[in-house]
């Protein structure tokens, strides 16, 4: 199958969308699918988790099988006395249950995580020491997910900081990158319904916001649609997610290659 690649180093990313970051694994199905090879991962939020199980060699069956099989009743270890409801460590916990205690180091797709300093605002990479701490810190969801105190940094959801790290990955030394935005860039149909959706929509509106710069700068932009609205509690709409992210994924590759055909 021709690519257009040549022997550039591709770059992934995939950004955050608390529960659209399941459609990511759509995505790697068919990336692996048309046999692109990965040579540098970024990920923030979801797109950490969902980038830390591909980094650390899981199948994308056992992920696929894993994300139909989460609910929040899985992550619901209250944390109190901190700010977030949520404790972190649920989080850390679920990705060593799945891909076990490992370090960065010790993977063979070179791997960075998206977290912000809730202190300074700053977006902070995280590409050594424990994997499932960095992506603990990357998916805390301000006021949900409890901060996470790591290397004197007090951080939170990467989101915040830089949802689609195009950069990071040309900084890993990326020349050609595939990013995948999961935040929707058009309008939602109905309004949001309680608080939670009502957060999770300014936070998308934020979040779109600052990725302008980013998805320009991505040689190929993938952005999953659905026919209805997503938000972000709605883990148990997956199959949908991940059915978004292939027809999304098939859409972006099949028009490069008429292209440069």
């Amino acid at each position: 199958m021709f690519w257009p690649f040549g022997k550039k180093k591709i770059g992934l990313v995939l950004g955050g969308g608390v529960a659209r970051g399941i459609a990511h694994i759509g995505v790697l199905k068919v990336i692996d699918q048309y046999k692109i090879p990965i040579h540098y991962l970024a990920g923030t939020s979801s797109g950490a988790i969902v980038g830390a199980a591909y980094a650390c060699g899981l199948e994308i069956r056992l992920i696929e099988e894993i994300s139909l099989r989460i609910g929040w009743g899985r992550l619901l270890k209250l944390s109190f006395f901190k700010p977030g409801f949520i404790s972190a460590k649920a989080i850390e916990d679920l990705m060593i249950q799945y891909i076990g205690d490992k370090k960065f180091s010790e993977l063979k797709i070179p791997f960075a995580v998206v977290a912000a300093d809730i202190k300074t605002g700053d977006a902070v990479v995280l590409n050594r020491g424990r994997i499932a701490k960095a992506v603990a810190a990357s998916s805390a969801v301000p006021g949900i997910v409890a901060p996470e105190d790591y290397e004197h940094h007090f951080l939170v959801d990467g989101g915040l900081g830089n949802n689609l790290p195009v950069d990071v990955a040309r900084r890993m030394g990326a020349n050609s990158v595939i990013a995948v935005d999961v935040v929707p860039a058009k309008p939602i149909k109905y309004l949001p319904r309680d608080p939670f959706q009502m957060y999770g929509r300014a936070f998308d509106l934020v979040m779109h916001k600052l990725s302008l710069e980013q998805r320009k700068n991505a040689d190929i932009l993938i952005e999953p649609e659905m026919d209805e609205d997503i938000w972000h509690l709605d883990l148990h709409k997956a199959k949908r997610l991940i059915a978004a992210g292939e027809a999304a994924a098939h859409k972006a590759l099949r028009h490069l290659q008429k292209v440069y055909r």
